[in-house]
């Protein structure tokens, strides 16, 4: 016969086991809300401002929303986001992950990404959703896209984008009306906010963004197979054709071949998932 100590207990111990199921659960929730990026390419100084505290960036850190990166001199860092979206910070640069918001259920996806100073090479996901705003700002406008490829610079309040492929909505903070930039074309904005019109990229003004920007290193994470965000998925078994028994050789004779016809493009999955 079981005691009181024993039935007193049991109910104490169950309460236990499901308050520590519950803590793990919303830590696990927060670290998942709070994840976003993945530093898969790193070279020189490289430092992440959290909660008011500093520490250093290195191949597989993990980005958390709000955070502040800076790289130092000569410094280069690669970042893949939980969308596939890839970013490139050059030297000397400050960034800020101010929004990131991917919502499955609304088909809705917003990224606000800010430039404080420096430069930054993007290739944005292209998106299936709905409602999509992904921008990168700085302090004298934005550049808002829809899946492509483009570098923004800021140095002494000054602004620049240029379009590498694709198309980007560039606008100043003074409320004048964006200019639409298609690729191989570029603008910037002054310290007064003064908007240029689209301009072609020249060959020297092109090599001068993509050096700035080129990442060499060797320290890499490799890409995962599928996007982080995204579940895997089953691929269907393939069985195989029972053997068929070799006819003859004189019936072989006979058909000329003509089986041949029907055997030709066997059946396969050519064209695997692809992901953004």
């Amino acid at each position: 016969m079981m005691g009181r100590h024993s039935l007193g207990a049991a109910p104490r111990l169950v309460v236990a086991a499901i308050l520590c199921v519950s803590i793990f659960l919303l830590a696990s929730q927060a670290f998942a809300a709070g994840f976003v990026a993945q530093a898969v390419k790193t070279r020189g100084d490289i430092r992440i401002t959290r909660d008011g505290s500093d520490m250093s960036c290195s191949m597989g850190t993990a980005i958390q929303l709000g955070d502040i990166i800076k790289t130092g001199a000569d410094a280069r860092l690669r970042l893949r986001f939980v969308d596939g979206s890839i970013l490139t910070l050059g030297e000397n640069t400050k960034f800020s992950i101010d929004l990131f918001a991917v919502d499955a259920t609304n088909k809705s996806r917003t990224v606000v990404l800010t430039v404080l100073e420096g430069i930054v090479n993007a290739a944005a996901a292209k998106s299936g959703e709905s409602k999509f705003d992904y921008q990168i700002k700085t302090a004298s406008g934005y550049s808002a896209v829809r899946g492509t490829k483009w570098i923004v610079g800021f140095r002494q309040a000054l602004m620049g984008v240029y379009v590498l492929n694709g198309t980007v909505e560039m606008g100043a903070n003074s409320g004048k009306a964006p200019v639409m930039l298609n690729s191989g074309q570029w603008a910037s904005i002054d310290a007064a906010g003064l908007l240029s019109p689209a301009q072609p990229t020249t060959p020297e003004i092109l090599k001068a963004v993509l050096d700035a920007t080129s990442d060499t290193a060797t320290n890499t994470v490799p890409a995962p197979s599928t996007t982080p965000s995204q579940p895997l998925i089953p691929l269907p078994t393939i069985t195989p054709m029972p053997t068929q028994p070799k006819p003859p050789t004189r019936a072989n004779k006979t058909q000329g071949g003509g089986n041949n016809k029907n055997s030709g493009g066997g059946g396969g999955y050519g064209g695997g998932m692809t992901g953004n």
